[in-house]
């Protein structure tokens, strides 16, 4: 991606991006001695407390920054692909270039390991599945109850992943909320997932 550009700013943020291992700041700096060895030239490294989301806080970086990034010829950051539009769109007249690839909205229990939670539908229902995603943790995103595939306890397509609907079910009856499990679900209207998105919030 970085083909015909020498001269690189990186970005990071103490958010997701230093809570995935891949744009804190040991990151930056490997990436910057990676680049280095390439023959690029990294004029510095911007870490944005927060998240490259927000947009202002991104902002105030850029302005405490302004020498280095009127210099650069290409950015390179080192989070979703979110922080990456929001870095195109305040200098649209330069590139920016993504370092990753976003995947899904999960949980990590433990340094890198990652495991997805949400498929960010647009129409939660965890109220109804005590809590636990079957659309997210089960391989067929499965709505109403478990496949016939299902054995012991365990996913059909994996032996080693648990089966999100007989997790669900465990939950259930400890809550002693098993009559959930009684009715069948509408359709999802999955034409709430599709985007793009915009949320606008009402002011308290």
């Amino acid at each position: 991606m970085l083909e015909g550009y020498e001269k690189i700013v990186l970005f990071g943020d103490s958010g997701c991006a230093q809570m995935c291992d891949v744009g804190g700041i040991l990151q930056l700096e490997d990436m910057e001695d990676f680049l280095r060895q390439h023959n690029k030239q990294v004029l510095g490294k911007i870490f944005v407390q927060g998240g490259i989301c927000d947009v202002n806080a991104v902002k105030q970086e850029m302005e405490n920054n302004r020498a280095i990034l009127d210099e650069a010829e290409a950015f390179l950051i080192q989070a979703c692909g979110v922080a990456t539009q929001n870095v195109t769109e305040l200098i649209p007249e330069k590139e920016s270039f993504p370092a990753t690839d976003s995947k899904f909205l999960g949980t990590m229990p433990q340094r890198f390991v990652h495991q997805e939670r949400c498929i960010m539908c647009g129409e939660c229902i965890l109220d109804l599945t005590g809590g636990i995603c079957p659309l997210a943790r089960c391989a067929k995103g499965i709505l109403n109850g478990p496949c016939g595939g299902s054995m012991n306890g365990k996913c059909e397509r994996d032996p080693e992943t648990d089966c999100a609907w007989q997790l669900i079910y465990d939950r259930l009856k400890k809550l002693g909320k098993l009559d959930k499990l009684k009715s069948i679900w509408e359709i999802k209207d999955w034409s709430l997932s599709q985007g793009p998105h915009s949320v606008v919030h009402e002011e308290a």
